[in-house]
């Protein structure tokens, strides 16, 4: 009976054993298979992660050039600007010096302010005009409209 018992026992430990060796090999698989998975889930997140990178690049890349050309158009806007700035104080003060020079002839009396010319470096907006001596104007009731 002992030997049918040491036989039984012996059984029973490689009946475990088989059942132990049995569960490993089958947490070894799921761990393979886990780990599988997870490198497919890694390999598709980097793949989204490279075409986001591409789309993000390429909106980069077209906003700076939208950049570059809003700061182009600017610049020439704020050129146009100048000149026409400098264009616009020239003829209204063109247009003074008519009305002075209308009135001084029509013999009415007004008070011209006294200007200090201003140094065009301290001054940007300065455009210096040379004192032109027009003459004797004869003006229509149209002309004095701006």
């Amino acid at each position: 009976m002992q030997s049918i018992q040491a036989v039984s026992l012996v059984s029973e430990a490689d009946a475990i054993r088989a059942f132990l060796d049995e569960k490993k090999r089958k947490r070894l698989q799921s761990n393979r298979e886990s780990a599988k998975r997870s490198r497919v889930k890694k390999q598709r997140k980097l793949e989204d992660l490279a075409l986001e990178k591409g789309w993000l690049l390429k909106d980069i890349e077209e906003k700076e050039k939208k950049l570059e050309q809003s700061e182009r158009e600017w610049h020439a806007l704020e050129s146009e600007n100048n000149v026409l700035m400098r264009t616009e104080k020239l003829r209204l003060v063109q247009y003074l010096n008519s009305l002075h020079l209308l009135m001084k002839n029509l013999g009415i009396s007004y008070n011209k302010p006294e200007r200090t010319p201003a140094e065009p470096m301290f001054n940007p907006w300065h455009v210096p005009i040379p004192n032109q001596n027009f003459g004797p104007a004869l003006a229509s009731a149209g002309i004095l409209r701006l």
